[in-house]
């Protein structure tokens, strides 16, 4: 796996990501919302597979390569890999720390076919 820095804190945040998913507090960027419509990825498909499955990829704050703007995340963000009803899934998740907690936005998702997201 990739960017291990917080590997060690896995068990903790995955913890609290499942509660922000129970409690419907898990945020969606617009590029997120645009890709999911027209992917026909739903909300559903995308909790689901964050709720079940372990990043595959972490990238720290100013290192991830993907997106209109690389390298340019002020967030870390984890890549989740998982598959609904057979359908392979791939999820950008940023954490931002917060004074009260932590923050989970979904900062894009996709229906890899070939490449690093396949299972």
């Amino acid at each position: 796996m990739q960017g291990q820095a917080y590997m060690q804190h896995w068990a903790l945040i995955r913890q609290v990501l499942q509660d922000h998913i129970v409690l419907d507090k898990v945020r969606y960027s617009q590029h997120a919302g645009e890709r999911m419509e027209q992917r026909g990825i739903s909300k559903r498909i995308v909790e689901y597979v964050l709720y079940h499955n372990d990043p595959s990829e972490m990238h720290e704050a100013g290192k991830y390569p993907h997106g209109s703007q690389p390298f340019a995340n002020s967030d870390p963000v984890l890549t989740v890999v998982g598959s609904y009803e057979e359908q392979t899934v791939a999820i950008g998740l940023a954490i931002k720390k917060r004074p009260a907690g932590i923050q989970f936005t979904i900062v894009t998702a996709l229906l890899p076919e070939s490449g690093r997201h396949l299972l």
